[in-house]
């Protein structure tokens, strides 16, 4: 039986419907965000290794950069870093047996000070007990001094014609011999000046003058020249 002839439907390709679906726009703008995500994070990364560098190439306010060095140098500073270490050190040392020292003293001179200071109260009453107990009442038994009776220079004596081996006090003869003076017209003032006679008396220079604060001078000296000196005579009775 022959073949049967084909037909012209099985000969035509058969037709394919393609269905669109629709996408979500949400799915793209998840991936929209995520790259953006992706863009900050690299733009902050890259801020972040700026600064980095900034503060590397700032000398002052960051680190310094460790310079290079050979085994010799870095021997060589470990060395004298040593040596400085070991001087300070010495100079710690000292200064705390110093300070030691001072501390010391300090703390004994301290004690010494508080030992004083207890024992003034008690020294305060017994001194003042001792002084009650020590006072004296002084009495003079007899005159003395300038005032004392004593006997007169012979060239007194002879100048204002007493009788010898008079007593006087020394006020007295004073007072005779500024007598005398004025009686010779010797005074001029509150000045004396010697004639001839008067100057050869006391073995003076004519025209000496004797002023008024050398008057008690010249007195004294006429009682030393004679050998003679005032004794004070004081007798005290001890109050108890």
């Amino acid at each position: 039986m022959p073949p049967k002839k084909a037909t012209n439907n099985e000969n035509k390709p058969v037709k394919q419907e393609v269905i669109i679906e629709d996408v979500d726009d949400s799915s793209d703008s998840d991936d929209s965000d995520v790259s953006d995500d992706v863009s900050d994070d690299e733009e902050e990364e890259e801020e972040a290794c700026d600064q980095v560098e900034k503060v590397k190439d700032t000398p002052k306010e960051a680190k310094e950069k460790i310079k290079k060095m050979t085994f010799d140098e870095i021997y060589a500073e470990i060395d004298a870093l040593i040596k400085q270490e070991q001087q300070l050190d010495s100079e710690i040392k000292i200064i705390k047996e110093n300070l030691d020292a001072l501390e010391k003293n300090r703390n004994a001179t301290k004690k010494s000070k508080n030992k004083l200071i207890g024992l003034l109260p008690k020294a305060h009453i017994d001194g003042c007990n001792k002084a009650r107990k020590e006072k004296k009442k002084r009495t003079n038994s007899s005159k003395s001094g300038i005032l004392n009776e004593l006997p007169v220079p012979p060239i007194l004596i002879k100048f204002l014609e007493i009788p010898e081996n008079s007593l006087m006090r020394r006020p007295t003869v004073f007072s005779l011999l500024n007598n005398k003076f004025k009686e010779l017209k010797l005074k001029h003032g509150q000045e004396t000046v010697l004639d001839k006679k008067t100057a050869k008396l006391f073995g003076l220079q004519e025209g000496h003058k004797i002023e008024f604060e050398q008057h008690q001078t010249f007195l004294a000296k006429l009682y030393a020249d004679a050998g003679i000196k005032s004794e004070k005579k004081i007798s005290t009775e001890v109050v108890l």
